[in-house]
């Protein structure tokens, strides 16, 4: 009859461990993104993938972004953490199942003669004396009532959710930052050609109008204004090396080297290509920070079922079989046999408001995930609409410069051609130099310009992770 009821108790208790999981079920908020970008945007060009830069068929920056993703320290440690998560999930999950124990003892054993409780038999104390062996298994198992366990596996998947999606917004945070530190290099290279054929031209300019003032047909006036234009770009092309230098240890701390094991080859940079910015409600597919804070937010609502089940009974199976004996030889024999087997359960009566403080957190908690994620999406859609901008921005200044080449070009073929027919000194030749050679310069700065929008605008979408 015991163990009749015993089972029936069994089943009755596992019956109710799946019927209620407290707490509200998550669901994804809205993301409420506007229709289009401010700026306009691209809807043709290149489709960012996982891979990106090799879109730009450049094998210095696939070999700089191999050695960025191979010896990141950061990279190292978003890993180390999900693989943290990942063993705290596997020890939720464990927490469903029944916990077993084996245990095994052996010992010898004697009563006091002299202890309050010792029996007296005739008016003598009787004491006991001989050895004992046991074997036994235990078993415990918390019937999951209120889905308290539940919540907890469903949070600790959260986390290791949020954890892997921190490694890939990592991922593109550290290869963007490789390629814009990259081009910037190539600009800065471009701009050094550029800078030095302006300091040779005012190098020539001075020694024409150091003859001329020497021959006593210039003023000191115009040889100083030659002067201090050839020490204005003197100090330019002095301190290239300088800003070439910075973004070079940049460089090698993203790739994870010295940076006197740099060894790049310059080569002139290009327009960039197009990138399609799509919609803003395609980031959350696009940006692994957007979903990494959905996670973050999934796993603080499944705090909020873990906190209210605290409020209510716990009921756990515990059990043990296992034998006892004075003799090892008749250890495993049905006399020796010893079992224990029952639920427990215990309520919360008093606990000085703990529980319900810890609810009141768990609701913070979401609150504040979710305004974390809004604010999280609002920059997001800025960074987007910040480097459009810087694109379509510099686009404009682009060709307004070449516009401006193009005829001070005109104007410098037109000096040379007097100057070899006599009409003009050399000192006009330079002065014509002046504006063709400084605006191939401020070309070599857009277009850097351009192509670090280019790395922005590909961190802000995403770096092709949800493509």
């Amino acid at each position: 009859m015991i163990r009749l009821n015993t089972a029936l108790t069994l089943v009755a208790t596992a019956a109710l461990a799946a019927c209620t999981t407290l707490g509200p079920n998550y669901q994804a908020p809205a993301a409420h993104a506007p229709v289009a970008y401010r700026a306009v945007a691209p809807m043709a060009g290149a489709e960012l993938q996982r891979d990106w830069w090799l879109m730009f068929d450049d094998a210095q920056l696939d070999a700089l972004e191999a050695q960025a993703l191979q010896a990141s320290p950061t990279l190292a440690a978003a890993a180390a953490r999900i693989e943290r998560a990942r063993a705290q999930f596997s020890a939720t999950r464990a927490d469903t199942l029944p916990r077993v124990d084996v245990g095994a003892n052996a010992g010898g054993l004697r009563t006091s003669a002299k202890a309050t409780t010792t029996p007296v038999l005739n008016g003598r104390a009787v004491t006991f004396e001989g050895e004992t062996f046991g074997l036994q298994a235990g078993l415990s198992w918390e019937l999951d009532l209120w889905g308290r366990v539940k919540r907890q596996a469903e949070a600790a998947h959260a986390q290791l959710d949020a954890a892997t999606l921190d490694a890939a917004a990592a991922r593109v945070a550290l290869t963007a930052d490789v390629a814009a530190a990259y081009w910037q290099w190539r600009a800065l290279a471009d701009e050094g050609a550029a800078l030095q054929r302006l300091r040779d031209s005012r190098g020539q300019a001075f020694q024409v109008a150091q003859t001329r003032f020497d021959a006593g047909s210039s003023t000191t006036q115009d040889l100083e204004r030659v002067r201090a234009e050839l020490a204005a770009a003197d100090a330019d092309v002095a301190d290239l090396p300088r800003r070439q230098a910075l973004v070079l240890n940049q460089l090698a701390a993203l790739t994870g080297q010295g940076s006197a094991d740099l060894q790049l080859r310059a080569s002139p940079l290009s327009v960039p290509p197009a990138i399609r910015a799509g919609l803003p409600s395609e980031l959350l597919q696009r940006r692994p920070d957007l979903a990494q804070s959905l996670a973050q937010l999934h796993a603080a609502t499944a705090q909020v079922g873990i906190a209210e089940a605290a409020f209510y009974p716990s009921i756990k199976l515990t059990g043990s079989f296992g034998y006892s004996s004075e003799d090892l030889g008749s250890l495993i024999s049905a006399p020796a046999r010893l079992y224990n087997i029952g639920p427990s359960i215990s309520l919360p009566i008093f606990e000085g408001g703990r529980n319900k403080a810890n609810l009141a957190s768990s609701q913070a908690q979401v609150d504040e995930s979710l305004a974390a994620f809004r604010g999280r999406m609002l920059q997001a859609l800025r960074e987007v609409d910040d480097a459009l901008a810087e694109l379509q921005g510099r686009a404009a200044v682009v060709d307004a410069q070449r516009r401006t080449l193009a005829s001070s070009g005109q104007a410098l073929t037109v000096a040379r051609s007097r100057y070899d027919q006599g009409a003009v000194s050399y000192l006009d030749v330079t002065e014509a130099e002046r504006t063709p050679l400084a605006t191939e310069r401020a070309l070599a700065q857009l277009r850097g310009a351009q192509w670090a929008a280019t790395a922005q605008l590909v961190k802000a979408l995403g770096g092709g992770w949800g493509g």
